[in-house]
């Protein structure tokens, strides 16, 4: 029994800083899962609007300005706020063959 090892209380995932500053952990809320093409993260944008929440990735997930957004699977408003462990998709309209 001596030779147990315990493990932290906070299991740390991801690579530091994938949350806008600091090091994700199980035990943190306010997440939603954020899709766009091969970017996929969970963010604290909770509370965000779809338009905050697309400002502040636009760059970081090369986000078309006229991308789509799909929250939980409906086409959402700018407006539409984010609520916990909803998820967030950046669709971008597929080219027209022709």
């Amino acid at each position: 029994m001596g030779l147990e090892k315990l493990l932290p209380e906070g299991l740390q995932t991801g690579p530091a800083g994938d949350d806008f500053g600091g090091t994700a952990t199980v035990t943190r809320s306010g997440r939603v899962d954020v899709i766009h093409g091969v970017y996929a993260h969970s963010l604290p944008l909770a509370g965000m609007t779809v338009r905050q929440a697309r400002t502040e990735l636009e760059e970081r997930m090369n986000i078309d300005p006229e991308a789509v957004a799909v929250v939980d699977g409906s086409e959402a408003e700018e407006e539409t706020v984010l609520r916990e462990g909803q998820v967030l998709n950046f669709l971008t309209p597929a080219g027209e063959k022709g």
